[in-house]
C-alpha cells in the first residue's frame, strides 16, 4: 500500500473561479466577473440623456457580497467629469463623476455598487443623463434602451441610429465567491508520485482510494471525480472517463482527480485542505535484478489551465514562408537569438508604421494581409501589427510564438529551444523598438519585465538591438508593462476569429485575452480571464519525459513517453549514441550487458526538434 498526500495545490490547474494561489488551501475565488459581451466592437457609441436611457441586466446567484464594481467602456469620453451620470441600481440612485485616475488606462470607467443595492436574481442597472456607452452588436438580450425616461424599453434600438441589437460594453465584478469552481490535479504516477524518475517494476494494481480534509460551511460542498489510464498523458484510447467516485478498482498506473467546489452564498466558500491517495498494488521486481538506473535527465513538464490553439500547416502558412522567403531571412543566424533578431529586424523594416492618416483601415492579425496592406502605406501598421506579424512568421517557420498585448503597446514572445524559456521580441515601429529585452545579458519574458518594473528596477532592463549588436537602456514604453495578456491562439494567419475589430487601435476591449494579474482581486477588473498562476502563461514547450518499466522479459524495458510538443509529428530515438530513428509512440528498449543509454526528443510537423531527454541504465545480463 502506498499513500500519497497532497497539501499544496498551488501548481494545480484550475478555472478562474478557484483560488489555489494565496495559500496552500484551495477555496473559491474572492471575486466573480459577469459580462454579456466579448467586446469585439468598441467604436459604436451612443450618448445618454435624461430621456434616452440605457439598461443592462445581470443575474446574481447570491447577493451576499461585500460590494461590486460596475465597469463600463467609454473610451476617451470625458463628459461625466463635469456633468454627472445618473445610475439606478434596482431603483437606488448613484450620481457618478468620472475619475481618470481610478479609471487607470484602457478606456473603462468604473463605480462601486454597495452590497445593499444588490439582490438575488435579476438586477437592473440604468444609465442616464450624461456620458456615453458603447455597443457590441450581436444577439443581445440583456441590454435595452428607453427614449421616454425609462417608461418603455426596446432591445433592438441600440446605437446612434437606434437600430442595433447587441449588448452594451458593461461588466460587473462582484466582490464575493462564485457559485462553483474546479481544481484539477496533474496526472499522478502511482509508482513515482514525486516524479523523481525510476525504472518501475511490473505492477498488479488493485485499487486506489481518495480521501480528503476539508472545511465546508453549511451550504457549501466539494465533489470529486477520478479517472485513470495506462499512459503518462491522457489518451482516450487508454484511459477511463471521468467518474464521480473517490475510488477506482483495477486502475491504470496513472490517475487524475478533480474537485468541484460550490456554494449557495457569495460570502461562504468551502476549503480543500489536503488530499490523500491510498494505492494498493503489488510490484514484481524479478526482472529488475541486475538493473540499475544511473541517470534520468529530463525536464519537469508543466501545463496551462487553459488551452492554446497553435497554428498548424496550411496553404497560407506555406505561402507566407515562400512569398517572403522567410527561411532566407533567418538563414544567416547560427543561434536562436540571432535567427529571432533577423526575423524581428526584417519585420521592423517592412513598413513605416502609423499611416492611418493615409488610409484609416486596421487590418486583422493576419501577416499576409498586414504585409500586403502596409506595403503601400494602406493601413495603420501600428505596433500591434508588428507583434502579430513577427508571431505569425515565426509560427509559420515552426517556432512557438504568440502576440503579447500590454498597456498601449504590443509585441511578441517566442519559445527559445536553446535557452529553454519564453523571451520577448519587439519588432515595433520607430527606432525605439526592434529589440530583445534583457537583464544582465539574459533575454527576459513579459512577466520578468513586468516584475522588474513593479519593483522600480527599470534601469536593469536593456534593449538589445541585435543583429546590429547594440545595447541601449530600455526607456520607451517601460511603464506599459504594468499589465500584459495573450490571445489563447497564434493561428491568426488561418483563422480570423475570435478577435476584436481594429485590435486596440483606440483601446483594448476584447474579452478573449488572458491577462496576468498580480492579485486574485485584479487591479484591471474589466476582463473575465485573469490568472496569477505562472504556468498558465509559461507552460512547457517541446519537452519529453520517459517512463521506463520492466517487462516479463529480462533485459527489456517498456518506455512510456509524455510530450508537450505543439503540432507533434513523431519522436526521434537514439540508442547508445547511434543513429536517430523515427518513432511514433512508446518503445521497447532491449538492454545489453553493461551501460545502456537512451535519448528521445519530440519533433513537430515543421521539422523543429525539441529538448533531448536521456536515460542511462546499467544491466548485468
Amino acid at each position: 500500500m502506498k499513500r500519497i498526500v497532497i497539501n499544496d495545490f498551488r501548481s494545480y490547474t484550475r478555472d478562474r473561479f478557484i483560488d489555489a494561489q494565496t495559500s496552500t488551501e484551495t477555496t473559491l475565488a474572492p471575486t466573480l466577473h459577469l459580462t454579456h459581451e466579448m467586446g469585439v466592437e468598441g467604436d459604436i457609441c451612443e450618448a445618454l440623456s435624461k430621456d434616452e436611457c440605457s439598461k443592462v441586466v445581470f443575474n446574481i446567484a447570491s447577493a451576499k457580497v461585500k460590494s461590486a464594481e460596475l465597469i463600463f467602456y467609454i473610451n476617451a469620453d470625458r463628459t461625466t467629469q463635469e456633468k454627472p451620470m445618473r445610475l439606478l441600481v434596482n431603483g437606488h440612485r448613484i450620481s457618478h463623476r468620472q475619475n481618470r485616475e481610478r479609471m487607470l488606462t484602457g478606456g473603462w470607467d468604473r463605480t462601486t455598487i454597495p452590497a445593499r443595492y444588490l439582490k438575488d436574481g435579476t438586477n437592473e442597472f440604468v444609465f442616464s443623463h450624461n456620458g456615453v456607452l458603447h455597443i457590441d452588436p450581436g444577439p443581445g438580450g440583456h441590454s435595452s434602451r428607453s427614449f421616454d425616461g425609462g417608461q418603455t424599453w426596446h432591445t433592438n434600438a441600440l446605437g446612434p441610429d437606434a437600430d442595433l441589437a447587441g449588448e452594451y460594453l458593461v461588466r460587473l465584478r462582484i466582490k464575493g465567491h462564485p457559485p462553483s469552481g474546479q481544481l484539477t490535479s496533474p496526472i499522478i504516477d502511482l509508482v513515482d508520485p514525486n516524479g523523481k524518475g525510476i525504472v518501475a517494476a511490473q505492477l498488479d494494481l488493485h485499487r486506489v482510494k481518495l480521501t480528503h480534509q476539508q472545511r465546508a460551511p453549511q451550504g457549501t460542498r466539494i465533489q470529486f471525480e477520478m479517472r485513470s489510464g495506462a499512459t503518462p498523458s491522457f489518451d482516450p484510447r487508454h484511459w477511463t472517463a471521468w467518474t464521480p467516485k473517490t475510488g477506482l478498482q483495477k486502475p491504470g498506473r496513472f490517475v487524475q482527480w478533480r474537485a468541484t467546489l460550490s456554494t449557495n452564498a457569495a460570502n461562504k466558500t468551502p476549503a480543500l485542505k489536503s488530499v490523500a491517495l491510498a494505492a494498493d498494488f503489488k510490484e514484481d521486481k524479478t526482472h529488475l535484478k541486475g538493473l540499475k538506473l544511473l541517470e534520468l535527465d529530463q525536464p519537469e513538464i508543466v501545463y496551462s489551465s487553459y488551452p492554446f490553439k497553435y497554428m498548424a500547416p496550411h496553404p497560407r502558412v506555406t505561402r507566407l514562408v515562400k512569398q517572403y522567403n522567410l527561411n532566407d531571412v533567418i538563414a544567416a543566424g547560427t543561434t536562436d537569438l540571432e535567427k529571432f533578431a533577423l526575423l524581428r529586424d526584417w519585420v521592423h523594416s517592412q513598413w513605416l508604421g502609423w499611416q492611418s492618416d493615409k488610409y484609416p483601415y486596421t487590418p486583422p492579425w493576419d501577416p499576409l494581409e498586414i504585409l500586403a496592406v502596409t506595403k503601400g502605406n494602406w493601413g495603420y501598421g501600428m505596433c500591434t501589427h508588428y507583434g502579430a506579424t513577427f508571431a505569425g512568421c515565426a509560427s509559420a517557420l515552426g517556432y512557438v510564438a504568440r502576440t503579447i498585448v500590454i498597456d498601449h503597446h504590443c509585441l511578441a514572445e517566442i519559445w527559445s529551444e536553446e535557452l529553454q524559456k519564453w523571451i520577448l521580441e519587439d519588432a515595433g515601429p520607430q527606432r525605439d523598438f526592434d529589440a530583445t529585452y534583457e537583464i544582465g545579458g539574459a533575454p527576459i519574458n513579459a512577466l520578468e519585465l513586468h516584475n522588474t518594473v513593479a519593483e522600480g528596477k527599470v534601469r536593469r532592463i536593456k534593449a538589445n538591438k541585435l543583429p546590429q549588436n547594440k545595447i541601449e537602456p530600455m526607456t520607451h514604453y517601460v511603464q506599459t508593462f504594468c499589465r500584459f495578456g495573450i490571445p489563447p491562439r497564434n493561428n491568426h494567419l488561418v483563422e480570423a476569429e475570435p478577435a476584436e475589430l481594429r485590435h486596440g487601435a483606440g483601446q483594448y476591449h476584447f474579452d478573449g485575452y488572458m491577462w496576468w494579474s498580480d492579485d486574485l482581486d485584479p487591479k484591471y477588473a474589466e476582463y473575465s480571464l485573469q490568472t496569477s498562476r505562472l504556468e498558465d502563461f509559461y507552460w512547457s514547450v517541446n519537452q519529453t519525459r520517459l517512463y521506463p518499466q520492466a517487462t516479463d522479459q529480462a533485459g527489456r524495458l517498456d518506455v512510456g513517453l509524455e510530450t508537450v510538443t505543439p503540432n507533434f509529428s513523431h519522436f526521434l530515438v537514439q540508442i547508445d549514441g547511434g543513429e536517430w530513428h523515427k518513432r511514433e509512440g512508446a518503445l521497447a528498449w532491449d538492454l545489453h550487458a553493461g551501460n545502456n543509454e537512451l535519448a528521445v526528443r519530440g519533433v513537430n510537423v515543421f521539422g523543429k526538434e525539441g529538448r533531448i531527454s536521456r536515460a542511462k541504465v546499467s544491466f548485468k545480463g
